[in-house]
């Protein structure tokens, strides 16, 4: 495992133009979407809570749990052009 992957137990990717790709991959244990339509991706660590990634709204159009070996969506059966099984 990256020692990125101490930074939560989960992958995800996110969808997001900041990114030249379209799509960021981080870790964390939680994901969360803010009243205002930001997203967070946090984690915890000794009982206090950590910001991994923060992005404002508009600035992301999906987030779903990765492989981490392909990056593919694991919770998906069929998303065409994203998911082919």
């Amino acid at each position: 495992m990256s020692e990125t992957s101490s930074y939560g137990r989960y992958y995800w990717c996110v969808k997001s133009d900041l990114s030249e790709d379209g799509e960021i991959y981080v870790y964390s244990d939680e994901v969360r979407v803010t009243p205002t339509g930001g997203v967070l991706f946090v984690s915890a660590k000794d009982g206090t809570e950590h910001v991994r990634l923060a992005l404002a709204p508009g600035k992301w159009s999906a987030v779903y749990a990765a492989s981490v070996m392909d990056g593919s969506a694991v919770a998906v059966e069929r998303w065409k052009g994203e998911v082919e099984r």
